[in-house]
């Protein structure tokens, strides 16, 4: 069963628990149905999350109420719930989905370090998701969204793999990055030791500590160096740029901010940037940047920035 449907039928048992008829059949059916599959009470449990403002439903079924057809009356809390359930399906979307869906995931401005069962240390940036597929034969982490870096734990028996739809990065060594960038590529970046970057199309790239290869249509480009000698700095919470475009700068800043910052970036493109700024406070980096560029900066609500030439 795909996720979609998941969350459909999930919104479909909060629709089902906020009617006004409830019956013992129910309960034993919504109870089986998130006995039948794991995914399912990870999905009323977010659902639950998201829709805190409507009555509380319970993380067992105490109380539950079939969504029938016919039904001549359905309480606000049910009408509420359904209208809730096909908005947030559509906005979820196909692509949405899994990401609402991940395993681990952090909001806008996030980030968090996870410890993983095999003793390897994950770290996510900023609005990113991970599914962690562990077995006895392999690690694997799949990437749905945003950016990670980690410090893989030596084990000969399984190999560590982290997956995107664009291909795999194998661990060979420890510490390495993989982000989905905004072009739908994927950019592996290497710290320590080494990483085989294999595309979907079959070819492989070795990759070693201060170089990148980028994974576009499924094949990886040559190894590069970085550019950079801190490629990890977001783990501590810092942006460091060394004569990077001004407009790239501004993206990566507008990935830690709730709402919209705009900008031209044909407009920007003579402008570039060196310095360090703190991720967590976005608004002084962007006033650093009008103190010293020939920018200015306006802010039209917290959820609107337009960033233009003064």
């Amino acid at each position: 069963m795909s996720t979609e449907q998941i969350i459909q039928q999930a919104a479909n048992w909060l629709t089902r628990l906020h009617d006004e008829d409830v019956s013992d059949a129910d309960r034993h059916a919504f109870h089986a149905w998130c006995q039948a599959d794991p995914r399912h009470a990870v999905a009323i449990e977010r659902m639950r999350s998201l829709w805190g403002s409507l009555d509380t439903v319970p993380a067992k079924p105490a109380r539950l109420a079939l969504n029938r057809a016919f039904a001549p009356r359905r309480s606000r809390g049910a009408q509420m719930a359904g209208l809730l359930g096909v908005a947030l399906c559509a906005w979820l979307g196909l692509q949405q989905a899994p990401i609402w869906m991940a395993d681990q995931r952090t909001g806008v401005g996030e980030r968090r370090q996870i410890a993983l069962e095999d003793g390897s240390q994950l770290q996510l940036n900023s609005n990113s998701a991970v599914d962690v597929r562990f077995d006895g034969h392999q690690r694997v982490i799949e990437l749905l969204q945003g950016e990670l870096w980690v410090e893989v734990a030596k084990d000969a028996q399984r190999p560590f793999v982290v997956r995107t739809d664009q291909g795999t990065a194998t661990a060979l060594g420890t510490r390495y990055l993989v982000k989905r960038a905004a072009d739908g590529t994927t950019v592996v970046t290497v710290i320590e030791s080494t990483v085989a970057v294999k595309g979907d199309t079959g070819e492989d790239v070795k990759v070693t500590a201060g170089q990148r290869s980028v994974l576009d249509h499924g094949q990886p480009q040559p190894p590069r160096a970085t550019g950079s000698n801190d490629p990890d700095a977001w783990t501590r919470g810092l942006l460091k740029v060394n004569d990077q475009p001004l407009s790239e700068v501004l993206q990566t800043l507008a990935s830690y901010r709730h709402g919209l910052v705009r900008f031209d970036p044909q407009a920007l493109q003579n402008l570039r940037v060196s310095g360090v700024f703190k991720l967590d406070d976005t608004a002084a980096a962007l006033a650093t940047l009008a103190d010293n560029l020939p920018i200015q900066v306006e802010y039209f609500t917290d959820l609107l920035v337009v960033v233009k030439p003064r």
